[in-house]
């Protein structure tokens, strides 16, 4: 290459260079922006700090290792070596190298040092927990450590280790590369073919890698505590490891001791030979296979896996019980709730615990109602799924009355924009937030649409029973939420048009906001300025700079909307606004809205989690919280194991100034204490701190429930033996509304559970016998209690012959009322949703529900809207059907009084059609009813066969299949009706 070509080259790079580490610079700088502009710079500085620490101690650290070798080597090469071909093709190199030697080792040190730092940097959050973690009070069983150390301290000590190896290892190469090429080694030609120094130099690297082997296996021991156990499939060493490979472990420790001191001794000039090292390091070898494997596998095939109960026993019992712990199910209350075999349906009406409260809306199926009917303009949007929410106001009488609701945001979608909107001026000026919180009534609909009691901003605001603007805002600007994270250009001087589209005035609204003096009417069309300090002042020439350079956009720089009063607002998403200011908290998938003292706010829970807890069984997070809305409208989470969960945080972050507060809410939890030591003591507000009219939207976090959902399955047994042998797991079921497979989710309903005095907001779910997917095992259920304490119950029913929710859907959907009803909807084209189907304890019974919607197919003028048409409900094996809740109650009393057979009772009927007797009885029973007629029996089966061919058309999702399968299945029906008549039954 020619010198202009390497003055070229040269400047290249160093373009490059400059421009990453430019680039890197400014990423720093707005980063801090950032945080200072959400108060907390803590944050950041101590991420970054102890990031640059740690990169400068072990960069210095491993370069400084690498060059002492590598000079060790240089500094006692041979003088001669030896004329053999082998060495003469080394001599250019050693040519190239020896004049300049110490600048290549100096800068092979420095390039080996800087992947050892960029590796160790990335540790900072496991050196913060060593360094300010503390002590959990819980200690593993078998080796008597305070789970603190598995958590806070065990990770470093393996990461040093793992340092301190990579270290040995690259001193070796590194020696071994240098001898090479200077003679001091070889692998040709007469005599000797290592040098004493050379041989000195590489056994004494040997004898610290076993010795860094003897301590790995000293600390490995304690990795029994939360490695997979092969024999029960839970976490937790068992019989094996803790005997077996325990005492292999030690047995390593003092033959990989012995092996360094042995290759020391006889390094130093006692023997020449090889044998007696070889021979050490051959011991290691054959005691890690013989001790750490023979031994072992003998041991789990002849003496563990016949005996499974007796010698795991104690050790499941370990993990049961360090799995409750690390779950927060210690405190796991586990009741008796009795079914009577036919409940009383007059009681079940008249009930005023649960009944008044029951929920009839679902808010998956409702968002695209309330996008519709809410959306006067079209770049507005819901969320795909809404929340649930309670709230306490004034009725029409004067009384106080606590209700739940549907609650959402109307927030700004900027990919609903259209063409001409999407201009960057008008995107990131102009349309920056959405307007106003929307909530509806659970229990009451208006002529099937959602009943809207707040946030009304529509020419047709219903005709509710309970009226508008029960929840009052002050600010309805949604600056923050889940739908834009689009950055927004806000702020303009004092006096100026204000140019942020508000909302429209041509529609009635129906809770309206103080009028503010910034705010302008410009036609149909109100614009305002943005008052809040959120964002990031962009308003000086340095700071567009900056973020010209961030976003790669120019226009910061040219676009004349931006004055010295704007501000910049990015980070938008709620989820990744928590994930920033508190790095090492897992963020709930589902942050649901709330108004509190007049504001919008965004409640997010925040988990701290390990996967280090000993004897604690591991769950993956996203596939122990997946169900029916994750990703639809709901974050999945990350595929991250876990072995320990707290609900530590409640996180709130204002939807107007995007303010963001960590409220402690776990006031022992270890990990939180720890990262709030770290982040200067202060990081959270304490529980005590937290006002009352916050505490009041608090709700049992749907992660942690369904992370314990999924373990209960099998950690409700608290007994090892049937905990072993798993007679007595749970499943949970899957949603009945759903054509494919998936998880049911659980519900926030407002109801009164056995031994509770009072309605409670709580989280519920039901449980299946595992394989016995068509009966009902327990029910679950978490909630806050009236001192604002998580308490999370299973109730296991007993007696009676109630159904799981998949049996009831089956049932429901088989009865001829809800049949024709399917039937007429498929002959109008319009497509049936079935909403959440609930299991609520009611008097002596279980009461099911489940609405069903109708939504007209979509057509050239879009898609209508979702409308509960009916309620089914199902108690006792009777179904009532009708428009509304209370006629379906009705339903249901009517046949109990009437003591007509239960729909449940004849769907067992028809399902005993299908089986043959087993024995010929010997005389004419008296008192059982007589067999069915041949020809009715033929017509039950073929009904069975119809419903069968039915879910499975419904299962393809196909509405050609469907409707033709509906038909055969009416028809199946009308035969078997005609056959009973004609038997007279």
């Amino acid at each position: 290459m020619s010198r202009r070509g390497r003055y070229v080259l040269i400047l290249l790079v160093g373009a490059i260079v400059l421009l990453s580490v430019l680039g890197w610079i400014v990423s720093l700088r707005t980063d801090y922006l950032w945080y200072e502009s959400v108060g907390y710079t803590e944050v950041f500085s101590t991420m970054m700090w102890t990031r640059l620490g740690l990169f400068g101690v072990f960069t210095l650290a491993m370069a400084a290792w690498t060059g002492l070798n590598l000079f060790l080597a240089y500094r006692f090469r041979p003088d001669t070596w030896p004329a053999t071909p082998e060495q003469e093709g080394l001599e250019r190199y050693r040519d190239l190298i020896s004049p300049r030697a110490g600048w290549w080792i100096g800068g092979a040190a420095v390039i080996v040092g800087i992947f050892a730092g960029m590796s160790a940097q990335s540790r900072w959050a496991t050196w913060l927990l060593f360094r300010d973690g503390g002590s959990f009070g819980e200690s593993d069983p078998v080796l008597n450590r305070d789970a603190g150390f598995y958590v806070f301290e065990l990770p470093f000590w393996q990461f040093l280790i793992g340092f301190g190896f990579a270290a040995v290892v690259v001193g070796i190469l590194a020696s071994l590369s240098a001898y090479y090429l200077y003679g001091a080694l070889r692998f040709s030609g007469q005599g000797d073919r290592m040098t004493n120094v050379a041989r000195i130099h590489l056994s004494v690297l040997v004898a610290l890698f076993l010795g860094l082997k003897a301590v790995a296996y000293y600390f490995d021991r304690f990795d029994f505590t939360t490695q997979d156990n092969p024999v029960t499939g839970i976490v937790g060493g068992g019989y094996t490891e803790m005997t077996a490979l325990m005492n292999a472990k030690n047995a390593l420790i003092w033959v990989s001791v012995i092996a360094a001191l042995v290759i020391l001794v006889f390094s130093w000039g006692f023997t020449r030979s090889l044998a007696l090292p070889a021979a050490a390091l051959g011991l290691v070898v054959v005691t890690a296979i013989a001790a750490g494997g023979i031994y072992p596998a003998v041991v789990r095939n002849f003496q563990v896996e016949p005996n499974r109960p007796q010698r795991e026993g104690p050790y499941a019992q370990y993990t049961i019980d360090g799995t409750r712990y690390a779950f927060g199910m210690e405190g796991l209350e586990t009741t008796t709730y009795p079914v009577a075999s036919q409940p009383d349906a007059e009681a079940m009406a008249q009930d005023q615990s649960t009944v008044p409260f029951v929920r009839l809306i679902d808010p998956f199926v409702v968002s695209d109602a309330f996008t519709q009917a809410q959306q006067p303009r079209s770049f507005y949007d819901f969320n795909e799924k809404l929340d649930i929410d309670r709230y306490t106001y004034t009725d029409e009488n004067g009384q106080e009355v606590t209700q739940d609701f549907v609650v959402g945001l109307r927030e700004l979608n900027p990919s609903q924009l259209a063409d001409e909107q999407q201009d960057w001026t008008v995107t990131h000026t102009v349309y920056t937030h959405g307007w106003g919180f929307v909530s509806a009534s659970t229990t009451e609909s208006d002529s099937g649409a959602p009943c809207f009691t707040s946030g009304v901003l529509s020419d047709d605001p219903g005709n509710c029973q309970i009226g508008n603007d029960i929840i009052d805002v002050e600010k309805p600007q949604i600056y923050y939420g889940l739908l834009n994270n689009e950055y927004a250009i806000v702020g303009a001087p004092e006096n100026e048009t204000p140019r942020e589209y508000d909302r429209p005035i041509d529609v009635a609204v129906s809770d309206e906001d103080s009028t503010e003096e910034d705010a302008e009417e410009i036609g149909d069309d109100r614009y305002t300025t943005y008052e809040g300090e959120g964002g990031v002042d962009i308003g000086s020439l340095g700071q567009r700079l900056l973020y010209a350079w961030e976003f790669q956009e120019p226009r910061f720089l040219l676009s004349d909307q931006i004055n010295e009063e704007s501000q910049l607002l990015y980070n938008r998403n709620v989820r990744d606004r928590v994930q920033k200011v508190a790095p090492f908290l897992t963020i709930e998938a589902d942050p649901y809205p709330a108004v509190v003292d007049g504001e919008i706010v965004w409640i997010v829970d925040g988990y701290t989690t390990t996967n280090d807890f000993p004897y604690s069984d591991r769950v993956n997070l996203a596939e122990a919280t997946n169900d029916t809305y994750s990703g639809q409208g709901v974050a999945n989470q990350s595929a991250e194991e876990i072995n320990y969960i707290r609900s530590s945080v409640k996180a709130v972050v204002n939807a107007y100034d995007g303010s963001v507060t960590l409220y402690e809410f776990d006031e022992e939890d270890p990990i939180l204490k720890a990262w709030n030591t770290i982040y200067g003591g202060d990081l959270v507000v304490p529980r005590d701190e937290i006002p009352a009219a916050l505490e009041a939207h608090f709700r049992y976090p749907q992660d942690l429930f369904k992370v314990q959902r999924s373990l209960l399955q099998r950690y409700h047994v608290d007994e090892a033996r049937t905990f072993i042998e798993g007679s007595e797991a749970w499943a949970t079921p899957s949603d009945p509304s759903q054509a494919q497979p998936v998880t049911q989710p659980a519900y926030y309903v407002y109801a009164t559970y056995p031994d509770q005095e009072q309605p409670y907001f709580q989280l519920t779910s039901t449980f299946t016998p595992r394989n016995r997917e068509n009966a009902l095992a327990s029910l679950m259920s978490g909630y806050y209690d009236e001192n604002g304490d998580p308490q999370l119950r299973v109730y296991d029913v007993v007696g009676g012959d109630d159904q799981s929710v998949r049996q009831i859907h089956q049932i429901i959907t088989s009865t001829s009322e809800v049949v024709t009803t399917l039937r007429d909807a498929q002959q109008a084209g319009t497509t049936v949703e079935w909403g959440n189907l609930l299991a609520l304890p009611v008097g002596d019974g279980i009461l099911y529900l489940e609405p069903m919607y109708l939504r007209r197919q979509a057509g050239g003028e879009g898609e209508d809207l979702p409308r509960l048409t009916n309620v089914a409900i199902s108690y006792g094996g009777y179904v009532g059907f009708a428009p509304t809740f209370e006629e379906a109650v009705d339903m249901v009393v009517d046949k109990y009084v009437s003591g007509a057979p239960s729909e449940a009772d004849q769907n067992e009927g028809e399902g005993e059609g299908e089986a043959e007797p087993t024995e010929t009885p010997t005389e004419t029973p008296t008192t059982e009813a007589p067999a069915d007629p041949p020809e009715v029996e033929a017509a039950i089966e073929n009904v069975l066969a119809a419903q069968a061919a039915y879910e499975e058309a419904q299962a393809s999702g196909s509405n050609e299949a469907e409707g033709r399968a509906l038909d055969a299945l009416l028809a199946a029906l009308d035969q078997l009706e005609a056959a009973r008549q004609a038997a007279g039954q």
